[in-house]
């Protein structure tokens, strides 16, 4: 009996971490990264666009990280005809100016410069991380319309930026099927975008009977076959 009881705690404990392995943790608050970077302060209150930064958003299925000879093109004024080694202090932000904690955001920054004298890559902490036989093509979402922050959150609210959405199967196929809710301008752009709807009223239009699908998810979006995202 006690062998039996054994064995069912085991089970029981393997089911709960596999199953906490799938729980989304929805706390606000991502890891701390290697240089303070606010996304409030950039695409908040400086309004800078989410491509000017992550500039393979619509061309890549990678978004793409920032370099840091980006980074240093508006902290750094003239980097790009001055060697990295000979450049001394930033542009922006001024030590000693500023509304709101001057010094603390010139000592962050202030180390984006080592890593340019230095010609370092940033090891900046990932935070969005899908597994590696789900793909998430960023530049068919962007192209199609959607916004960025349907995806990612409001990131120009963010200061330490967290994973807003659970990036689950189920969270994909909702949006797919188009129980995930779009602003008009997203729908609109999407219905006129999507392959899947230009493919079915392509068939519609050959003739095809195409009503089955309609019935069945009236709202979708774009496929559901499983190579669309494991392929």
């Amino acid at each position: 009996m006690k062998r039996v009881l054994a064995l069912v705690g085991i089970v029981l404990f393997a089911a709960a971490a596999s199953g906490a392995y799938f729980i989304f943790d929805r706390t606000p608050e991502g890891p701390e990264q290697p240089i303070a970077f606010y996304h409030k302060v950039h695409a908040g209150d400086n309004q800078i666009p989410c491509m000017y930064c992550h500039t393979n958003a619509d061309k890549s299925p990678s978004a793409g990280v920032p370099s840091v000879k980006v980074c240093v093109g508006c902290h750094i004024a003239g980097s790009a005809s001055i060697e990295p080694s000979q450049v001394q202090q930033l542009t922006y932000p001024i030590k000693g100016q500023g509304p709101e904690r001057p010094d603390w955001w010139y000592a962050e920054a202030n180390k984006l410069l080592g890593y340019w004298q230095r010609q370092e890559a940033i090891p900046w902490v990932r935070i969005h991380q899908l597994p590696a036989h789900a793909k998430f093509p960023h530049d068919m979402h962007v192209n199609a319309g959607l916004q960025c922050q349907t995806c990612h959150g409001p990131v120009q609210e963010m200061e330490k930026v967290y994973q807003f959405s659970s990036l689950q199967m189920g969270w994909c196929i909702d949006c797919h099927r188009g129980d995930t809710p779009l602003s008009p301008a997203e729908q609109a752009a999407v219905e006129k975008r999507s392959s899947y709807v230009r493919k079915l009223a392509a068939l519609e239009a050959a003739g095809s009977d195409v009503e089955a699908n309609r019935k069945r998810w009236p709202n979708q979006r774009a496929s559901t076959d499983c190579v669309v995202c494991h392929y």
